[in-house]
């Protein structure tokens, strides 16, 4: 274990312990209005995907979840998720994509993380039978993005422990790769720079 892990995991032990015996301050849960992400951001146009299906989020366990594609009439369309959880409780909290994608059959080729509007993003390409694609994630807690699971746990009982609240979401945008890996990577991280300001007023 190199110490920035075993850094990471003193915190967290540390920020447990924290909760423990700051128990009687309970979460407070928190709404989102999801459905306000406007349907035009910049050049793109967006329209309802299908929902999940019941089993789906049963499994899930968002509070709040929004499925769209948008388009600019060019090239691809781009997927978009969000799953908002108001307040992180036992057996319903934030899924990692890393967990969920390859549970669908999805098999990451190359995991890292890109910079986008200064802001650090997790960037995946994935496979499945004949199709790849290119996946952007992050994590969305009380102004921050971020792009490491670790961090996002701790981050939640830091603000549990300060704030009394837990709540947060994820954002996942999924490029198929229709020419090549380059050309989906542009196409993400230009969707994700015109997505970005338009996020922090779906939650408080």
């Amino acid at each position: 274990m190199n110490t920035v892990r075993l850094t990471i995991v003193v915190i967290l032990l540390a920020a447990t312990a924290a909760v423990a015996r700051s128990a009687h301050r309970a979460d407070r849960a928190v709404d989102a209005n999801l459905a306000s992400l406007p349907y035009a951001i910049d050049q793109w146009r967006g329209a309802d995907a299908r929902p999940l299906d019941e089993e789906t989020i049963d499994a899930l366990g968002a509070d709040a979840y929004l499925t769209r594609t948008y388009s600019d009439g060019v090239g691809v369309p781009v997927s978009v998720y969000i799953a908002f959880y108001g307040a992180q409780r036992p057996g319903v909290s934030l899924h990692s994509p890393l967990h969920c994608l390859p549970g669908t059959g999805w098999e990451p080729l190359d995991v890292g993380t890109v910079n986008v509007s200064s802001q650090r993003v997790r960037r995946l390409v994935v496979r499945k039978n004949g199709d790849r694609a290119v996946v952007l994630y992050w994590y969305a807690v009380h102004g921050r993005t971020i792009a490491n699971e670790a961090l996002s746990k701790f981050w939640l009982l830091h603000d549990s422990i300060r704030l009394g609240r837990s709540d947060a979401a994820l954002v996942r945008i999924v490029v198929p790769i229709a020419d090549s890996v380059g050309a989906a990577d542009q196409r993400g991280v230009a969707f994700t720079r015109d997505l970005l300001p338009h996020l922090s007023h779906l939650w408080s």
